[in-house]
């Protein structure tokens, strides 16, 4: 016959599970599913994948270096259409160059974050996004058309897509 174990949390709830990382025993009330079996509570706390775990020193770095590139890119953009105010084709090229904004934007966040990840990374790159988009609208006014909307949606897809 065996010897009763008893739940550590519930000392009197008899049980045959154990915890698959320190061996306490634990009741069906206490066990947390674990992708690796069954844990208790204690050993199941959960710890972000160093990818996802972005600190307030990472999101500085990505907001600077987004911020940089922005207006940086932004300033570009409007010299380059304030130099050749009257070609067509500097107004198309101008679009591209906002949708490229964006994947500058967010590939050099994600480079200066170490390739980090996760819902706070996306949200300071497309505030980046946001202020090269509205210093490119404050001063050339070509994003308020149709085909400047669809170039600032594209750079804002491609800014968060890193993430």
């Amino acid at each position: 016959m065996t010897q009763s174990v008893y739940c550590i949390r519930h000392k009197d709830v008899e049980t045959r599970i154990s915890c698959g990382r320190c061996g306490d025993p634990i009741c069906p009330e206490c066990m947390v599913h674990a992708p690796v079996g069954v844990r208790c509570v204690d050993c199941a706390k959960a710890r972000p994948i160093p990818t996802f775990d972005v600190t307030p020193a990472f999101l500085l770095r990505g907001a600077v270096v987004g911020l940089l590139v922005g207006v940086v890119g932004a300033g570009a953009i409007v010299g380059l259409i304030w130099t050749f105010q009257t070609a067509y084709i500097i107004y198309l090229l101008s679009l591209v160059l906002i949708a490229g904004l964006g994947l500058a934007i967010g590939e050099t966040v994600s480079i200066a974050t170490n390739r980090k990840r996760g819902n706070r990374l996306k949200i300071v790159a497309s505030v980046c996004m946001l202020v090269a988009f509205t210093l490119v609208t404050m001063f050339t006014g070509v994003t308020l058309s149709l085909p400047g909307l669809l170039a600032g949606a594209v750079g804002f897809y491609l800014t968060i897509s890193r993430f």
